[in-house]
């Protein structure tokens, strides 16, 4: 057992671990947390030490437990093995029996479901046979026609309100009809203005 200063420690980490001076403190605190070494202020300063015992009994006491970890895990795995095997021997006995049983059970879930896929893939076709009376798709169709109405009437009031502009620059009616005739089509009767809806 050796005894030493902080400051003969610092010159000592610096030349033996690389440990700089300004870290030799931080490095001598985490090694006193982990109860590597003691540490004893008497007078001024502080003196740190380590006997080689304590090191020796820290080492044996983290073996015994990795050993006592062990044994359960050796006795663990003995305990599973016998068991898969007990059950394996037990599948090799009932194996030809429940083989055959096994594959009609199997072919007959297998031309069950081959059966249910045929069914739903017809079930599907006839769905679609009445999705145009499908609440969903009615309702559906009606927003639609909904959304192309206001849409239309937007367009027949910014139609008219042009018109309204159009009339005191051109002067005469049936030019303006014409006019407004070229641009609607047969949506505008010269005279009337654009159908109803």
């Amino acid at each position: 057992m050796q005894v030493y200063t902080l400051k003969e420690l610092e010159k000592i980490l610096q030349s033996v671990a690389s440990v700089n001076q300004m870290q030799a403190k931080d490095y001598l605190q985490a090694l006193q947390d982990e109860n590597l070494i003691r540490v004893e202020k008497m007078g001024s300063g502080n003196w740190y030490w380590c006997f080689t015992s304590d090191a020796k009994r820290s080492r044996e006491k983290v073996m015994n437990g990795l050993q006592l970890e062990h044994d359960k895990l050796v006795e663990l795995t003995a305990v599973i093995e016998r068991e898969v095997a007990q059950e394996m021997s037990r599948h090799e006995n009932d194996g030809d029996v429940d083989n055959e049983s096994g594959t009609n059970k199997r072919k007959s879930l297998l031309e069950a479901q081959e059966e249910l896929l045929k069914e739903s893939a017809f079930l599907d076709k006839e769905l679609a046979l009445y999705c145009d009376n499908d609440p969903a798709e009615v309702k559906r169709k009606i927003n639609e026609i909904q959304k192309l109405r206001n849409s239309a009437l937007l367009w027949t009031d910014n139609i008219e309100a042009l018109e309204c502009f159009l009339a005191p620059f051109l002067g005469d009616r049936a030019r303006l009809g014409e006019i407004m005739h070229a641009a609607c089509g047969n949506e505008y009767v010269v005279g009337e203005g654009l159908q109803d809806l």
